[in-house]
C-alpha cells in the first residue's frame, strides 16, 4: 500500500516541481499546495484501509478499550490516547508561559542589536534532533525530576521515566515553535499603536501586556501549532515515558504510553501478530485526525488575526 502511494504521488510531485521551476511560480505553488493536500488525504485513507481489519472486528471499541494484550489479540488505544492528552497538557501548561516570556524578552527587553542573535538561538533549538532531547531526558531530566518531586512529596514519583517527565521534555521542545509564532505577531504591531501605548504613559510591562492582547490570535495560533507538535512527538517521548501499555493510569507521576511512542515501541514485533499492525494503524489514524483538526484550527486563527 505504501509503495503504491509513493508511485502515485511521485508523478504529481514531479509535475508540480516542473511547474514551479520552469513554467510559472504561481502555478507551481498552487500545484504543490494541491499535492500536499492530496498527500495528506491519501495517507489518511491508507491508515483507514490498514486499520480496517481490527475496526471490522472490534468496531469503535478499539478506540475505547484500555487493554493491550498481544497473546489474546486484544488491543485498545484508549490508554495511549490518554497518555497523549496528559503529556500534551503538561507540556502546554509549561511551554506557553515560557513562549510568552521568550517573545516579550526578545522583542521588548533585549537591545535591538541582540534580538536577532537570541531569536536565532531560540529557533536553533527547534532544529536539534529529537534523539538528543531524548538522551538528555533519559540521563539528566528524568532523575532530576524524580529527585525534585520526591523531595516535595515523598515516594510520589517512583520512576524517573513517567508521563510527567515526557510532558516536561515536550514543553522544552515545543517552546521555540510557539515562541516563533508569537514573536512574529508581536513584531507586526503597527508603529502608531506602539507609540500610542507609550504616549499615554504605559510602563514597559504594561506595554507588553497591551501588545500581547493585541496579538492574542497569534498566541492562540502558536498554542495550537505547539500542541500539534507535542501530540506527534515520538522518539524523545518513547525514551522517557516509561513504555507502560499494560496498566491504564491517569497519574502523571507513573509510567505510561502515548500513541506515537506505542507505535514506535510495538511496531518492530507487530508482524508476528494478526491484529497488532491494524491496531497500530488505528492509533495512527486517530492521531492523524487529531493533528489535522488542531492544525486546521491554528491556521484559521492565525489567518483571521493577521494585522
Amino acid at each position: 500500500m505504501l509503495g503504491f502511494l509513493l508511485v502515485v504521488l511521485l508523478i504529481p510531485y514531479l509535475i508540480a516541481a516542473y511547474g514551479l521551476l520552469f513554467v510559472k511560480l504561481r502555478w507551481g505553488l498552487r500545484l504543490f499546495g494541491a499535492f500536499i493536500v492530496a498527500t495528506i488525504g491519501l495517507l489518511t485513507v491508507m491508515f483507514l484501509v490498514e486499520a480496517y481489519p481490527i475496526i471490522a472486528r472490534d468496531g469503535v471499541a478499539v478506540f475505547l478499550q484500555t487493554g493491550w494484550d498481544p497473546v489474546r489479540e486484544s488491543y485498545g488505544v484508549l490508554q495511549a490516547l490518554t497518555g497523549t492528552v496528559l503529556t500534551s497538557a503538561v507540556a502546554m501548561a509549561l511551554a506557553m508561559p515560557m513562549a510568552l516570556g521568550v517573545a516579550v524578552t526578545i522583542n521588548e527587553i533585549l537591545p535591538a542589536r541582540w534580538r536577532g542573535v537570541f531569536g536565532s538561538l531560540v529557533d536553533l533549538t527547534a532544529t536539534m534532533p529529537t534523539v538528543i532531547y531524548g538522551l538528555w531526558g533519559l540521563f539528566v531530566l528524568g532523575p532530576t525530576l524524580q529527585s525534585l518531586v520526591n523531595t516535595l512529596a515523598r515516594d510520589t514519583m517512583t520512576s524517573p521515566y513517567t508521563l510527567f517527565t515526557a510532558g516536561v521534555l515536550l514543553a522544552i521542545m515545543i517552546t521555540p515553535y510557539a515562541a516563533a509564532v508569537i514573536r512574529e505577531g508581536y513584531a507586526l504591531v503597527p508603529k502608531p499603536v506602539e507609540e500610542a501605548i507609550y504616549a499615554v504613559g504605559a510602563t514597559r510591562f504594561e506595554a507588553a501586556l497591551i501588545k500581547l492582547r493585541y496579538v492574542r490570535n497569534y498566541i492562540l495560533g502558536g498554542f495550537f501549532l505547539a500542541l500539534g507538535r507535542a501530540m506527534g512527538e515520538t522518539v524523545a517521548v518513547a525514551m522517557v515515558v516509561g513504555g507502560n501499555f499494560v496498566r491504564f493510569t491517569t497519574n502523571i507521576f507513573e509510567s505510561g504510553i502515548t500513541i506515537s511512542s506505542l507505535i514506535a515501541l510495538q511496531f518492530p514485533n507487530a508482524a508476528s501478530y494478526q491484529y497488532m499492525v491494524p491496531a497500530l494503524f488505528a492509533g495512527a489514524l486517530l492521531l492523524t485526525l487529531f493533528g489535522l483538526a488542531i492544525n486546521a484550527v491554528a491556521i484559521y486563527i492565525i489567518q483571521r488575526g493577521q494585522i
